[in-house]
């Protein structure tokens, strides 16, 4: 099957599993409270103070704005407020929603990127579509939607460049994409630098094997120089201009203005006498605030506020607790018609929990990754690395021998790629894990979310590792040339499994396990989902969902 319509069959599923029921509930769900107040912010001009940079809350803006939102009818009051029918709810949820389903396919062509097999790089987007964590999250008026998709930009664009020689048209894009993945993760959230660890450790893997393989020195330095511009400088140049965005659309003083100094609201249009007198007391120049000036303050107190932030939530949780997914979220609870009808079905409630399948699985995946990389590292026949080249697409009608290789030596580079690129998944599951050891705010278990991404593309590669290519035929068959056409070309095919004269099927068996699993992934899914689109059930119902006492 092409990877063309898998990815397009993903992409499908995806659509329907974020946008149906888009409009339910029509009310203020969690964090939407704050985000509606923002994206009202950024539409009728008046200044307002968030901890985040600017990217995802301009998404937000930008799909209410065309759906004819103009920020003045809903206040966003508080949590559970109803919203009124003139509200286009479908408009403000609808970026959110796209963001998600397009989140799939990307790590689906990541993992073929990285030349897992079909079926080893269907369990990420398979986990991802399956989750009821980030289903929620990209159902309602947030900005993780935005966060998690440049991440997956950022893995498809990455491992998809090591196929195309340096400083090529073909190379150049691929690595600029990456680096519009960086933009969209950092530029939503801080926690997005986590995305550039993980560019900066490939690149220096990139470089090292071009030096190593006898590439000029001159190439890998100019090879060098365009990922530092594409990598750093196009991400540092984009955050400058969510910042230039945030204060065009922000001209007028409003409920953000308390949080910045005398000077910067004397930039705003409608700031009282007051603070333009304080400005020009406590400054020479009585001038409003360049840009500059202005975009140094505000990320001085988004530094600030974060650090500040002492108070915990009944809902929070540890670092700890998010691999075994040992906390949700309460989002919403429906306390009034028609989230209660029938009487039957008292509760209706929308948790940020994520599917335990998925996230049990993806849990093991580290742990596994590194068990198994351990014995292939410290075996005689893997303990010096080869000089191996990132997996390269071959047409699935050739044979490992007429690769110029002997299976044994194809089967020992094979082992290295996945040890390499399962060592730079581990790399980013931990790198956007880790770091909230030390964070004291209240924080969440859709932070795990980045890392979980990570998991589950390792579990893919485990899948492969462990899994070997599936002899079905002891003898020759013929093959229709339709198919050997269509096997051709297939994107980064590994070359197990791609005999296709009969001799053994393509990943017979990997298919046979990865559906295994995507069906228990399904199954699971199905009988949580009704906590991430809030139907109403019984409170027996509701019970039988709630596994573990620490999900309540």
């Amino acid at each position: 099957m092409r990877d063309s319509v898998l990815a397009i069959g993903i992409l499908c599923l995806g659509l329907i599993t974020r946008f149906a029921l888009l409009n339910y509930p029509r009310a203020v769900v969690f964090d939407e409270y704050h985000f509606g107040k923002f994206v009202n912010g950024y539409l009728t001009g008046e200044y307002f103070f968030d901890i985040h940079p600017p990217l995802g809350k301009l998404v937000l803006t930008l799909a209410a704005h065309a759906g004819g939102y103009n920020g003045t009818t809903m206040a966003w009051a508080k949590i559970g407020d109803p919203i009124p029918a003139a509200v286009n709810l479908f408009a403000l949820r609808a970026g959110p929603a796209l963001q998600g389903a397009l989140l799939l396919p990307l790590l689906y062509i990541a993992g073929r990127a990285m030349g897992l097999s079909q079926p080893a790089s269907l369990l990420a987007p398979a986990g991802a579509l399956f989750d009821v964590c980030l289903l929620v999250e990209s159902r309602l008026v947030l900005t993780d939607a935005t966060l998690l998709l440049g991440f997956a930009v950022h893995l498809a664009a990455s491992f998809s460049s090591d196929h195309h020689p340096p400083l090529g048209r073909a190379w150049t894009w691929r690595i600029a994409a990456a680096g519009g993945g960086i933009a969209m993760a950092v530029c939503t959230k801080w926690t997005g630098a986590g995305c550039l660890a993980l560019g900066g450790v490939h690149s220096m893997m990139a470089l090292y094997r071009g030096f190593s393989g006898g590439r000029r020195i001159s190439q890998v330095v100019l090879e060098a120089l365009a990922r530092l511009g594409l990598l750093l400088l196009l991400p540092a140049l984009c955050y400058i201009l969510c910042g230039w965005l945030h204060f065009a659309l922000l001209p007028l003083t409003g409920p953000g203005a308390k949080f910045m100094t005398a000077a910067f609201r004397a930039s705003l249009r409608g700031e009282n006498a007051t603070s333009l007198a304080a400005a020009k007391l406590g400054s020479a120049d009585p001038t409003p605030l360049g840009f500059v000036s202005r975009f140094v303050e505000l990320n001085k107190e988004m530094l600030r506020a974060n650090a500040n932030i002492k108070k915990g939530h009944d809902w929070s949780s540890r670092w700890y607790d998010w691999p075994l997914m040992r906390r949700s979220v309460l989002y919403w609870i429906g306390k009034q018609s028609p989230y209660i009808e029938p009487p039957s079905l008292p509760v209706a409630r929308i948790y940020a929990i994520g599917t335990p399948a998925v996230w049990w699985l993806a849990a093991a995946a580290p742990t596994l990754f590194i068990g198994w990389a351990t014995t292939r590292i410290l075996a005689p026949s893997t303990s010096r690395a080869p000089n191996v080249s990132p997996p390269a697409s071959v047409d699935e009608g050739q044979d490992a021998n007429q690769q110029g290789k002997g299976v044994g030596d194809e089967a020992e580079a094979r082992t290295w790629s996945l040890l390499t690129q399962g060592g730079l998944l581990l790399l980013g599951y931990l790198a956007n894990w880790l770091p909230f050891v030390a964070v004291e705010r209240a924080a969440f278990i859709y932070h795990f979310l980045p890392s979980l991404l990570h998991a589950l593309l390792l579990s893919g590669v485990l899948l492969d590792a462990a899994i070997p290519p599936t002899r079905l035929l002891d003898g020759r068959a013929p093959v229709d040339p339709r198919l050997a056409d269509a096997l051709s070309d297939e994107l980064a095919a590994p070359v197990e499994g791609s005999v296709v004269d009969g001799v053994r099927s393509p990943d017979a068996l990997r298919w046979l396990v990865a559906g295994a699993l995507i069906t228990i992934m399904a199954a699971c899914f199905a009988f949580f989902a009704p906590l991430a689109y809030g139907m109403p059930m019984s409170h027996a119902d509701l019970d039988t969902r709630m596994w573990l006492d620490t999900w309540r």
